[in-house]
């Protein structure tokens, strides 16, 4: 139970991340020094390159 628990806390977490750096503008996402295309990618601590090894 408390694994399901972490899990799911863990995915609020990601998403939250994600709907907040979605929502900035680009000049911004551009100075912290990722693309828009990128947020998901950052929020699971990958880079470029390395998505097709995660499934």
């Amino acid at each position: 139970m408390r694994a399901a628990y972490h899990s799911f806390r863990d995915y609020q977490v990601r998403r939250r991340a994600e709907r907040n750096l979605a929502a900035m503008e680009d000049a911004l996402l551009k100075d912290i020094g990722i693309s828009r295309s990128e947020i998901g990618l950052v929020v699971r601590g990958l880079r470029r390159g390395q998505e097709d090894k995660v499934g």
